[in-house]
């Protein structure tokens, strides 16, 4: 493609395969872990997306061996990266510079290459987010790929449930701006990869280990409902009901429903009720005893909404997230943490959490043992590199103050997909992860550089 053509040196393969070689066969975390034991048993679930399913399935041949999909999901970061660099209204030179430092960079590597739907929802939100400033700022970079990228976008997008909000939003985008067979072929795309792989799922029976471990994605609305009523009702002084007692205690003990725990992890909040997602339901009493009690106590919800979605809110109005590595020098170095010094969200996952698919030949231990070191570094500042909402300040300091974006309507759409995101995040609160908003946190990395060169050159210039 003409992007590679115009964007992509010799450094970039270089830099490419030393992290596809240094971490071969990619990372694992226990998430996916989770789903590869899954498959291998020959079970199915849409929990992560219905299309990863399908992809994890086939391009770890049924849950055997990652390289394929890792070698896969650094494909597509990277062309989108690339095609992401290439629409901003810099000069070629700066472009590849840009390209060069991320590549360069070990979030580029260990993120590129972790097993997860994340990768490809970062890779359609960049994706989406290129069609933007492509449309605003008439850029000369080729047009006439509209259709492939728009529809692997579409692609990228639908391995998580939360981006079909994005393909609704790159639907409107391209009939906005007058895309109509563009549109149409996305649309006749996104149906064609999303139809067939929820009606093919099957999911696992109610009986099974996993199938009560996780709620199935239909059943979200009223897991986030349970979520928040726990985190409430938990409090000494909550206002319940007992009309709205029993119905609590249609799905746990009112003993649980006390245990006192943190509201910024769904995982520990929904542990103390013991409950079998597998039996969770909707039912208008729960929806009228959610709203009775959120309406007397609205303040722990929504603290705990920003606790869970810290990554995804700006300062200087919200607290970092948490550090992945703990922050106290006091205590003995790895008390209370495993050898990764892990406490808190991961940014980077270091490891392969399942000896069968853990692969690397010996000799490539020193290419590792170097990627290692830079992904350590890191993760010991992984609140500042994962905060997702503090990059949305150098976004928005690139269009006010290299492009004089004043208007805010303005500023709101070229930042669109981004702040969908967020506001996804912040709604639904999943926990607090940076993996979820690496899309902005590339987008942020992208343009502090780009403005740290301009800086440059400009300085250059007037001497």
């Amino acid at each position: 493609m003409q992007v590679r053509q115009t964007l992509v040196g010799r450094i970039h393969y270089v830099l490419f395969g030393f992290w596809y070689l240094a971490l071969f066969p990619g990372r694992l975390g226990y998430d996916y872990a989770l789903l590869a034991r899954l498959v291998r048993k020959g079970e199915e679930t849409s929990w992560w997306g219905a299309n990863y399913f399908w992809l994890f399935k086939f391009l770890t041949f049924n849950g055997r061996s990652i390289f394929l999909l890792s070698l896969v999901g650094m494909i597509v970061l990277t062309f989108s990266l690339q095609y992401f660099i290439s629409a901003l209204p810099i000069s070629l030179r700066a472009q590849r510079k840009v390209l060069t430092i991320i590549m360069l960079t070990p979030i580029y590597g260990f993120f590129g290459l972790t097993v997860s739907h994340d990768v490809l929802q970062t890779s359609g939100i960049l994706l989406l987010t290129s069609v933007i400033f492509r449309w605003k700022y008439k850029s000369e970079a080729p047009r006439n790929n509209l259709i492939f990228v728009a529809s692997l976008a579409s692609f990228c997008l639908l391995t998580t449930h939360s981006g079909v909000a994005h393909v609704v939003l790159l639907l409107s985008l391209l009939w906005f701006i007058k895309q109509e067979k563009v549109m149409l072929i996305t649309v006749l795309a996104t149906l064609f990869f999303y139809i067939p792989s929820q009606l093919s799922i099957q999911e696992p029976a109610p009986s099974s280990e996993f199938a009560r471990k996780l709620p199935k994605a239909g059943k979200a609305i009223p897991t986030l409902m349970l979520i928040d009523l726990k985190c409430i009702v938990q409090h000494p002084e909550a206002e319940v009901t007992t009309n709205e007692w029993k119905i609590l205690e249609e799905y746990s003990s009112k003993d649980n429903w006390k245990k006192q725990t943190t509201c910024s992890n769904p995982d520990d909040m929904l542990a103390p009720l013991g409950i079998d997602f597998a039996d969770v339901r909707y039912s208008k009493e729960l929806a009228s005893t959610f709203i009775g009690i959120v309406s007397r106590s609205p303040a722990i919800p929504f603290v705990s909404h920003i606790q869970r979605s810290a990554v995804a809110l700006p300062p200087p109005f919200f607290l970092p997230p948490t550090n992945q590595i703990p922050w106290n020098p006091k205590i003995p170095l790895g008390q209370g943490t495993n050898v990764a010094l892990q406490t808190g969200p991961e940014m980077l996952h270091p490891s392969i959490d399942d000896p069968i698919l853990d692969m690397s030949p010996g000799f490539l231990v020193p290419l590792e043992t170097l990627a290692q070191a830079g992904g350590l570094l890191i993760n010991q500042a992984s609140w500042f590199w994962g905060w997702g909402g503090m990059w949305l300040w150098p976004i928005f300091l690139f269009f006010i103050t290299r492009m004089k974006v004043l208007r805010i309507s303005e500023l709101v759409v070229l930042v669109s997909p981004a702040l969908l995101l967020h506001l996804i995040l912040f709604v639904i609160g999943p926990s607090s992860l940076p993996r979820y908003v690496m899309s902005t946190v590339f987008q942020g990395i992208i343009f502090s550089v780009a403005l740290f060169l301009e800086r440059g050159q400009n300085a250059q210039s007037a001497t």
